[in-house]
C-alpha cells in the first residue's frame, strides 16, 4: 500500500515533468519564432528572432536612398526597437502559459530561467519528502 506521502510526492514529480515539457515546447518555439515589423514610411522591415536578435533587414522600396543618413538611422534603430519589442511580448504571454498558475514573471524586463524555476521546485519536493520521511521515486 503506498502512503500518501508518496503520492503527493508521485504526483509533484509528474507535474514537474509535465512543466518540462512545457518548458521544452516553449524553448522549441523561441527557436522557432520570427517577428518582423515594418517601419511607417514602408522603407524598412526589420525581422527578429524569439530572443529579440536581428535575423533581417530588408529595404523593399528605394525611399531609404532620398533619406538623410541621421533620418535612416532613427528609422531603423525605431523599427528594430519596435520588432524586439513585440516579440519579447509575443514571448512573454507563451512563458506565461508554461508557468505553474499564479506565479507572475516579467520577462520583458527580466532575466528568468524557467529550468532555474523547476530545479527549485524539484529540491522543494525533495526536502518535503525528506522532511515528511518518504523517499523520492524514479
Amino acid at each position: 500500500m503506498t502512503n500518501p506521502i508518496d503520492k503527493m510526492t508521485e504526483y509533484a514529480a509528474g507535474a514537474i515533468a509535465d512543466h518540462q515539457r512545457a518548458v521544452d515546447e516553449f524553448e522549441k518555439r523561441v527557436e522557432e519564432s520570427r517577428t518582423s515589423v515594418t517601419a511607417k514610411n514602408r522603407a524598412v522591415v526589420a525581422t527578429v528572432d524569439g530572443r529579440g536578435d536581428l535575423t533581417d533587414l530588408k529595404f523593399p522600396t528605394r525611399a531609404y536612398r532620398a533619406m538623410a543618413p541621421a533620418e535612416l538611422s532613427a528609422l531603423l534603430v525605431e523599427t528594430v526597437a519596435a520588432a524586439r519589442d513585440q516579440a519579447r511580448a509575443e514571448m512573454n504571454q507563451l512563458v506565461q502559459s508554461v508557468l505553474p498558475t499564479g506565479l507572475a514573471v516579467n520577462f520583458l524586463n527580466e532575466m528568468v530561467d524557467v529550468n532555474d524555476i523547476i530545479d527549485g521546485a524539484m529540491h522543494a519536493a525533495d526536502e518535503m519528502s525528506r522532511r515528511t520521511g518518504g523517499g523520492r521515486h524514479e
